[in-house]
C-alpha cells in the first residue's frame, strides 16, 4: 500500500500533469471510465469497495496510477481521493434505502412519497446522520487515518438537482401526473428539496470550513468528474420529456434559486435534450455547460455567450463502444464545426461496460479524435 502511495503523491507535479497544465489548447479530450469497469481491470468489487475504506482507497489510487499512466488523454490526475456514491447520496438523505451491488454503482430503491401526504412527514436532512451520512463521514475519517494525511480526501456534496431529485423520491411516473393532477405539490415538494439542499451544504460547508460561494473546493463525482459546490446534474431535465412551459414554471425556478445561493452554476449537467432549454439555461451563466449527443449542439453554441465553455459528450454506445474509427471521426468533425471558436472538453465517457475491449476503444477514440482536431 505504501509503494502505490508513495507513487501516488508523486503525480502531483508528474511531467504529463505539468505538460498538461500549460497547455492552452481551447479543444481538450477526455475519457470517463466508470468503476465498474475499473473493478474488472484491476480486480475489485463493488461490495468490497463501498464497504471498506481500505479497498476503496487502495482501488482508487491504483486507478488514477494506470489512468496516469497508460489512458492518454488530457485530464490532469491530481493525487487528491474523492467519496462518491453517486446518485445513491441525496434520494438516501430523505430516506430511500441504497443498493449496494457487485458490478455496479449503488443506486436506490422504491420511492418514499407513495402518497402527496407523506411529504409532511418528511424532513430536512442532517448532515451527520441522515441516509448514507454515517457512512461517508467512516470513510472520510478512515481514509485520513490510512492515509497518515498525506493525502487529501475530498468529502462529497450535493450534486442533483430538484427535479431530479423529486422523481427518485416521487417516482418518475407519478410526478408526471402530479403535473397534471396536484401541480400545488410539485411546488411544495421542489421547494423542499430546494431548502433541504441549503441546510445541509450550509452544515457541510461549516465543517469543511469553506465558502458557499467557493468554487476551488472540488470534489469527484461519479469517479472522473471534478465537481464544485454549485453543479446541478439534471439528466431528468429533458425537452423530450416535458414542453418549455412546464421547465420554465416547475424546474427552473428552483435552479435559479439555488443559482443566487450558491453565486453562480459552475456545471449544468443533463444527459437528456436541453435545446428547448437553452435561452432559460444561458440566464444561469455555467462556467462550463454539458451538451450531450441529444442536445442541439448548434443551436446552443449560437445561444450561449462565448465564455461559458461546452462538455461535448459522445453517445457512448454508438460513438465510441461499438463505432468504427471513421464514425468516430465523422463524430468529431462534426462537434468541432458546431461550435467553430469555442472552448471544448470533449469526453468519451459513461462508459461501464467491458474491460479491455473498452480500454481499447478509449485508447483508439483519443488517437482518431487528436488526428481530426489536428487536420481542422
Amino acid at each position: 500500500m505504501q509503494t502505490f502511495l508513495d507513487k501516488f503523491i508523486s503525480l502531483k507535479n508528474s511531467s504529463r500533469n505539468e505538460r498538461l497544465r500549460s497547455d492552452q489548447s481551447p479543444v481538450t479530450f477526455h475519457v470517463g471510465l466508470g468503476r465498474s469497469v475499473w473493478g474488472r481491470l484491476l480486480g475489485f468489487n463493488l461490495l468490497d469497495y463501498f464497504n471498506d475504506p481500505e479497498v476503496a482507497l487502495e482501488s482508487q489510487i491504483k486507478w488514477k496510477l494506470f489512468w496516469h499512466d497508460e489512458i492518454p488523454d488530457d485530464t490532469i490526475i491530481e493525487p487528491i481521493i474523492g467519496i462518491d456514491y453517486g446518485v445513491a447520496l441525496e434520494p438516501s438523505l430523505f430516506g430511500m434505502e441504497p443498493v449496494f451491488m457487485a458490478e455496479s454503482d449503488p443506486w436506490y430503491g422504491d420511492p418514499v412519497l407513495a402518497n402527496r401526504s407523506d411529504l409532511s412527514r418528511l424532513k430536512i436532512p442532517d448532515f451527520y446522520h441522515s441516509g448514507l451520512m454515517p457512512r461517508i463521514h467512516r470513510d472520510y475519517e478512515e481514509m485520513q487515518r490510512l492515509t497518515g494525511g498525506q493525502v487529501e480526501i475530498r468529502f462529497p456534496g450535493w450534486a442533483r438537482g430538484p427535479w431530479s431529485v423529486a422523481c427518485m423520491l416521487r417516482g418518475f411516473t407519478n410526478l408526471y401526473l402530479d403535473l397534471m393532477d396536484d401541480p400545488a405539490f410539485v411546488q411544495d415538494l421542489l421547494a423542499f428539496i430546494t431548502q433541504s439542499r441549503k441546510e445541509w451544504e450550509q452544515e457541510r460547508c461549516r465543517f469543511l470550513g469553506i465558502d458557499i460561494k467557493d468554487r476551488a473546493y472540488e470534489w469527484q463525482y461519479v469517479v472522473y468528474r471534478h465537481v464544485a459546490n454549485s453543479e446541478l446534474f439534471n439528466d431528468e431535465v429533458d425537452g423530450n420529456l416535458f414542453s418549455l412551459d412546464i421547465y420554465a414554471k416547475f424546474i427552473y425556478p428552483y435552479e435559479k434559486d439555488l443559482n443566487n445561493f450558491y453565486g453562480g452554476t459552475r456545471y449544468y449537467h443533463s444527459c437528456g435534450n436541453l435545446t428547448p432549454f437553452l435561452r432559460l439555461l444561458k440566464e444561469l451563466k455555467p462556467q462550463l455547460m454539458h451538451i450531450s449527443s441529444a442536445t442541439n449542439l448548434a443551436e446552443a453554441h449560437k445561444t450561449f455567450d462565448s465564455d461559458t465553455k461546452f462538455q461535448c459528450c459522445m453517445q457512448p454506445v454508438n460513438d465510441v463502444l461499438i463505432a468504427t474509427q471513421e464514425v468516430m471521426a465523422d463524430r468529431i468533425k462534426a462537434i468541432l464545426h458546431a461550435a467553430p471558436g469555442r472552448k471544448l472538453e470533449i469526453w468519451a465517457d459513461a462508459l461501464y461496460e467491458g474491460d479491455h475491449d473498452t480500454l481499447a476503444k478509449v485508447r483508439l477514440w483519443l488517437e482518431t479524435a487528436r488526428k481530426v482536431y489536428q487536420l481542422i
